[in-house]
């Protein structure tokens, strides 16, 4: 088994400045984003990689563990349990997933990498939740308006992931 390429922690992201990193986790598998040099990686990102044994997290001289990450993800984000359930089975699946916070989304999901537009628009919600009509169709005509297709991602009480296509019909 490969070495885990070491990160370190920088707000609520992570970062590393090896070329190693950036060659096996942007170029190759599209995680995270280039920025001067260093590879960032969003928590979520940087939890489902340490918990692959891809990447070790520190901050400062310690350490992180899986939990710790989830940890810092919950104090940013009262859904960061769910999202990284979602983003961890799309992503074992093989699909390419990246924020759509821009599209009113929480992910945005390539089907081959990313050498084509992204199909679809993902929004994770817990089987609990409760929301208007509106809530959904200003999302719907946000993912039609960019040509993708928006996706429920609906999370149990068991955390099992159904998903759902929410799209326009016209009679």
């Amino acid at each position: 088994m490969k070495e885990p390429i070491v990160f370190q922690l920088s707000g609520d992201r992570v970062f590393s400045e090896r070329e190693k990193a950036i060659n096996q986790f942007y170029n190759k598998r599209y995680f995270g984003e280039v920025v001067n040099g260093k590879l960032f990686l969003s928590l979520i990102e940087a939890a489902y990689l340490v918990e692959k044994g891809k990447i070790m997290v520190f901050d400062g001289e310690e350490e992180l563990s899986f939990q710790e990450l989830v940890e810092l993800g919950r104090k940013k984000d009262d859904q960061f349990d769910i999202k990284l359930l979602v983003y961890t089975d799309l992503r074992d699946r093989g699909y390419t997933v990246k924020s759509a916070l821009k599209f009113g989304s929480h992910f945005r999901v390539y089907r081959r990498g990313m050498d084509e537009h992204s199909q679809w628009l993902i929004w994770v919600v817990p089987e609990n939740l409760r929301f208007s009509p509106n809530d959904i169709t200003a999302r719907v005509r946000v993912a039609h308006g960019v040509r993708k297709n928006m996706v429920m991602a609906v999370v149990d009480e068991d955390n099992d992931v159904v998903y759902y296509k929410v799209e326009w019909v016209k009679f």
